[in-house]
């Protein structure tokens, strides 16, 4: 069974913000009190999975909603400087649906921010948007699968973190991972995607060996 439809993950996989959220995360983390960090550790968070993380910064739950909306809001003050992951990622969402796959953006991110980005980068090409909670993917992937009487074989997601390939594997659909984005390969690789991407064009491949 091909793929008919391609979904993509905003954060780290479309859009380079890991530098910005860096800043904002300092900026949050004395108002919710959550522990420093330092560039050097980066290396080391980059493993972890979101909740991990949330633990190891000692962040309490209650207030990740909040923290979660107003670190959008302070992206969005720098959402017309940030650039594309890739330099490609939108001429290879453009051949993919040349070949007649519809593609769309699924993120915890905000319909402002993505719709900022993509007119900016002229890139509004998406058959459509959706925005899902911290760990609501899973929920909103059903959901568009259900309303849009999607077979789930015929999906592939597009993502850089672990809990992208946690949300995709326990929807039933297939995962293409980037080794570009915020979780490290060796981090990944431990959760057993369909697929780990290097460059935008392999989804070309993917798609066409689906084709055979």
């Amino acid at each position: 069974m091909k793929y008919k439809h391609v979904f993509f993950d905003f954060d780290g996989t479309l859009a380079d913000t890991e530098e910005v959220n860096f800043v904002i995360y300092q900026k949050l983390a004395e108002k919710y009190n959550l522990r420093n960090i330092t560039i050097d550790e980066l290396g080391h968070i980059k493993k972890m999975s979101a909740r991990e993380l949330i633990n190891y910064v000692e962040l309490k739950k209650r207030y990740l909603p909040f923290m979660l909306k107003r670190g959008k809001n302070l992206l969005k003050l720098d959402m017309k400087n940030i650039k594309p992951c890739k330099p490609d990622i939108f001429d290879v969402v453009r051949e993919l649906k040349e070949m007649g796959i519809k593609t769309g953006i699924l993120t915890t991110n905000s319909k402002t921010n993505v719709q900022m980005f993509l007119k900016e980068h002229n890139a509004d090409i998406f058959d459509f948007f959706a925005s899902s909670s911290m760990f609501g993917k899973e929920t909103k992937m059903r959901k568009i699968i259900k309303k849009e009487k999607i077979s789930p074989n015929e999906v592939l997601y597009v993502g850089d973190e672990i809990r992208d390939i946690n949300a995709a594997k326990n929807t039933g659909i297939d995962i293409a991972s980037v080794a570009w984005g915020y979780n490290t390969v060796e981090s990944l690789k431990k959760h057993n995607p369909e697929f780990l991407i290097y460059t935008p064009s392999e989804l070309i491949e993917i798609c066409k060996k689906k084709y055979e």
